[in-house]
């Protein structure tokens, strides 16, 4: 599922080891941690369950070759199957040396890390070995999973370095000594009061019935699991290297993650300096390098945002000109004189939402921004919108009345939930770009954004990735949809961010979802 992006971030530096958070902070990150890995671990559920109802094309002999709809659908199951691991695997590691927190000391810290960890290596290992059954000794398939597919974010070899790690014999060792821990633990579990957090009784079971599937998995390899897995212990005494994250993930995640919350990689200084050349209707890409977010879904770009400035912002593009003056005249209320404008019609149509979207924001700043975060669909300024570590801004080519109309579309949904069940399993909506997509729909008075859905493990969706794919296959065309207005590219190693151009943002689509070292 799409996880949204918070209002709100963790201000100032805070210290490296999730450890090392006061009890309180540590619990609300936890309970964030809780909620991700709830996620993760369903996506792997899910997914492994749609693989085997199509059992016969995964396991097909090589003399029937592949038809591209069906190598679509493997490859973006696959992918998405990788995502959730990753995501997965990113809260074991986090949560790991929680044997190294006094259980009589800190019994809160050590129950979370232990069931955090616990539940994602059961997980891990009960959907990791049933997909690499079910795949096993095909030798057309085991080719084409394996190939890079970076618009998918898949390295080369992921899969086969996926079927190798996912028996290591450390954390197989890990799942039987976990397990007979859990019963020894559970006094501390029930007095430190972690089990009557919400979300906890149901990742308990959920624990339980993943460890069962995953020893019944195991005692079929038997002994020649562990004799091939022998080796690895030498070369990887850790045992962490359940899933071939880059390397890059561990510092992020141990680092980037805690210890960088609250201080983007752009500068507030870059963001005010980019309003002058910002226009209302501009379509906006963001992401956060610490942000677990569209768990399941692929792709560098998680979060899309319509930029509508502020009310002085929108008069001065739309309520001067004459079409858009004409189609304000049209609409329900408006005067037959043809003198109303736009600004006055949203005014007087949504009257509690354009006081709200005329105040200042939670952080002294005019509203700018109207995007979908978990609080539901918001009016946010550029500290929550774009104080980010990578930003792309967009310009759809359309006239003024297209990108009014947008803007009255995104005024409507303006105040509806999140929907929080909502994964790439459902049909009933799409995820965080819903907003951007469904305001520039086409219509039949409304050119609009022609941005095609997309299939992820075989349902139709849209991540924000699409919409920079979208401008790089268009780029440079006559008939292209959008402009290049601006990017701003986050450099994990430096600590900062730079302008970069056109040539550089139209093929960030491409880069690593995991890599965040983009040097």
């Amino acid at each position: 599922p799409c996880v949204p992006r918070a209002r709100h971030r963790p201000a100032g530096q805070a210290p490296r080891d999730v450890y090392e958070l006061d009890d309180a902070a540590f619990v609300a990150q936890a309970r964030r941690d809780l909620e991700t890995l709830r996620q993760g671990t369903d996506g792997l559920r899910r997914l492994k369950e749609q693989a085997f109802r199509s059992k016969a094309l995964y396991q097909r002999g090589k003399d029937v070759p592949y038809t591209p709809d069906e190598k679509q659908l493997l490859v973006s199951t696959w992918a998405a199957f990788f995502d959730c691991f990753v995501s997965t695997e990113v809260v074991r590691q986090r949560y790991w040396d929680f044997l190294k927190v006094p259980v009589l000391t800190q019994p809160k810290k050590h129950a979370w890390g232990f069931l955090l960890t616990h539940a994602a290596l059961t997980a891990e290992l009960a959907q990791g070995m049933a997909f690499a059954d079910l795949t096993g000794g095909q030798a057309q398939l085991e080719v084409l999973l394996d190939e890079p597919s970076p618009e998918y974010g898949l390295p080369a070899r992921a899969f086969s370095r996926f079927k190798k790690k996912v028996v290591h014999v450390g954390t197989s060792t890990q799942l039987f000594t976990g397990d007979g821990y859990r019963a020894t633990l559970h006094p501390v579990l029930a007095k430190s009061g972690v089990l009557d957090e919400p979300g906890v009784p149901a990742l308990f079971q959920a624990m339980r019935k993943d460890s069962k599937a995953a020893r019944a998995r195991l005692m079929k390899r038997g002994p020649v699991l562990f004799a091939k897995a022998a080796a690895d212990v030498t070369q990887d005494t850790t045992a962490r290297a359940v899933f071939p994250v880059q390397k890059t993930v561990a510092e992020w995640m141990g680092d980037t993650r805690v210890h960088r919350s609250g201080k983007p990689l752009i500068t507030r200084e870059q963001v005010l300096a980019l309003l002058p050349h910002l226009a209302p209707g501009d379509v906006m890409v963001a992401r956060q390098n610490w942000f677990l977010s569209n768990i399941g879904l692929p792709g560098f770009w998680p979060h899309a945002e319509l930029y509508v400035g502020t009310a002085q912002e929108m008069a001065r593009a739309f309520d001067a000109d004459p079409d858009v003056k004409a189609w304000v005249a049209t609409l329900p209320g408006q005067p037959a004189t043809g003198t109303g404008t736009f600004t006055a019609h949203l005014a007087k149509a949504f009257p509690a939402k354009w006081a709200q979207y005329t105040r200042p924001d939670a952080h002294g700043d005019p509203v700018r921004i109207i995007e979908s975060i978990s609080e539901g669909v918001s009016f946010t300024g550029v500290e929550h919108g774009m104080h980010v570590d990578y930003l792309g801004v967009l310009r759809p080519r359309l006239s003024n009345v297209d990108k009014a109309r947008a803007i009255l579309r995104a005024f409507t949904f303006q105040g509806r939930p999140y929907d929080f069940n909502f994964d790439f399993f459902s049909d009933q909506s799409l995820v965080c770009t819903e907003l951007v997509w469904k305001s520039y729909a086409p219509a039949k008075d409304m050119k609009g954004l022609d941005i095609p859905l997309v299939s992820v493990a075989g349902r139709r969706t849209l991540p924000a990735n699409e919409i920079v794919r979208v401008f790089d296959a268009e780029y440079g065309k006559p008939g292209r949809q959008f402009d290049f207005v601006a990017f701003l590219d986050g450099r994990e190693a430096q600590g900062d961010a730079i302008e970069a151009n056109a040539e550089a943002f139209r093929y960030t689509y491409r880069r690593m979802k995991w890599d965040i070292a983009q040097e």
